[in-house]
């Protein structure tokens, strides 16, 4: 049992350790096999538009539902059988803050937000 311990307790050490060098990188994660992930595309984040409809598109897991929410109101965004997704918001003249939530069939969620400037 002890030996056991003694392998355990450094693998989690340096698994927690990868965990918040990988967060705080600002890289772009790889997704694990069949894991729940969220990945937009585009529009990229603080990005100026001059259109009012603007499509965001990213990826997930094939089967997840993908929620855009911009101004208290959502909608489903179509999901492909690869787990590609692409959704047009109406925005407003100024910034504009869109959320999209990414869920999965066991109701585990991620989530990323978007701040979309615009100007006419």
């Amino acid at each position: 049992m002890r030996k056991l311990t003694m392998v355990l307790i450094p693998l989690i050490v340096l698994v927690l350790i990868l965990g918040v060098f990988a967060c705080g990188t600002g890289a772009t994660p790889t997704p694990t096999p069949g894991a729940l992930f969220l990945m937009i595309t585009s529009p990229a984040d603080e990005s100026t538009v001059s259109t009012g409809n603007v499509n965001v598109s990213g990826s997930t897991i094939p089967g997840a539902v993908v929620s855009v929410s911009i101004d208290d109101k959502t909608v489903i965004a179509d999901v492909d059988q690869n787990g590609n997704f692409q959704q047009g918001v109406p925005v407003e003249e100024g910034p504009n803050f869109i959320e999209v939530i990414a869920s999965d069939p066991l109701g585990n969620q991620v989530s990323d937000n978007l701040t979309i400037v615009y100007i006419p």
